[in-house]
């Protein structure tokens, strides 16, 4: 055991480097979705979508793109100075302690390893977003008919298959789902499914960057695709993202290529359809 509070400050320092280089390269990966995929459909897509809503899309993706730049430099200036402090609190240690290298190193690679496993662990399993609810299912024993009568007995419901890192997912989430719920919210007859694929690590975390309440589901690639396949009743057909499913109240696939939340007026008249069936 070492014994020495230089070498330990210096260690837990170097620790973190590790755990905010992560979070640089998130905000990387938010950037290419949030940013710049953004302004790509906003100028190329969305004809549906008024100049004032446009106008609207891109205040929120220019105050985003301030934000992941702003939270970028300083973790990035941060990890400089956790750098230099620490090397020079190890130094301090070395100098008054005249120990071999591998054991300080390998105890510093295991912070490093305890601290990454920590903090994807807390981020798995943490929720941020209140009135987002978890559903859990088997692997390899998952069936589209049996989440909806499990879930959602009686109600319509708007099924929303997304990826974690889909920018055009994102960008509903940000622009158009909001305005959907507000839509429905004195409905208590509609109820919404979000079903997830590709990084869990990620997947709670955009739940709660994107503000999406509603029930939750996440996915492995085999699963995710065998319950797309079968929420469309068609085994060949090939996955995309986002794609929208209305169910009915008997739980049923109802529409199984719904509008987008962005094409409000068309998904209203869809969703209007079956919540006012007796």
């Amino acid at each position: 055991m070492i014994r020495s509070r230089f070498f330990w400050a210096g260690a837990i320092l170097l620790a973190i480097i590790p755990m905010l280089m992560v979070d640089i390269s998130e905000h990387y990966v938010a950037w290419q979705k949030e940013v710049r995929e953004p302004i790509i459909e906003a100028v190329q897509n969305f004809e549906n979508v008024s100049r004032a809503q446009k106008a609207v899309m891109l205040d929120t993706v220019f105050q985003t793109n301030q934000d992941l730049v702003q939270a970028s430099a300083i973790k990035g200036a941060l990890c400089l100075v956790l750098l230099f402090v620490g090397i020079y609190l190890l130094r301090r240690y070395a100098k008054k302690e005249n120990r071999a290298f591998l054991k300080p190193a390998l105890t510093i690679l295991g912070l490093m390893v305890v601290f990454m496993a920590a903090k994807i662990s807390i981020a798995i399993a943490v929720n941020t977003e209140p009135g987002a609810k978890f559903i859990d299912v088997y692997q390899g024993e998952t069936s589209f008919k049996s989440i909806i009568d499990k879930n959602f007995k009686g109600k319509v419901v708007y099924v929303d298959f997304w990826g974690t890192t889909c920018g055009p997912c994102l960008i509903e989430f940000d622009n158009f789902t909001q305005p959907l719920k507000q839509h429905y919210k004195n409905n208590h007859k509609i109820a919404y499914l979000y079903v997830a694929n590709g990084n869990r690590y990620l997947w709670k975390k955009q739940i709660a960057r994107h503000k999406v309440d509603g029930q939750h589901l996440f996915l492995d690639y085999a699963d995710y695709n065998k319950l797309y396949r079968e929420a469309l009743n068609n085994d060949s057909a090939t996955v995309q993202m986002p794609h929208y499913l209305i169910v009915d109240k008997t739980g049923s696939v109802a529409v199984a290529d719904a509008n987008r939340p962005s094409d409000a007026d068309m998904l209203y008249k869809e969703l209007d359809k079956y919540l006012n069936e007796q």
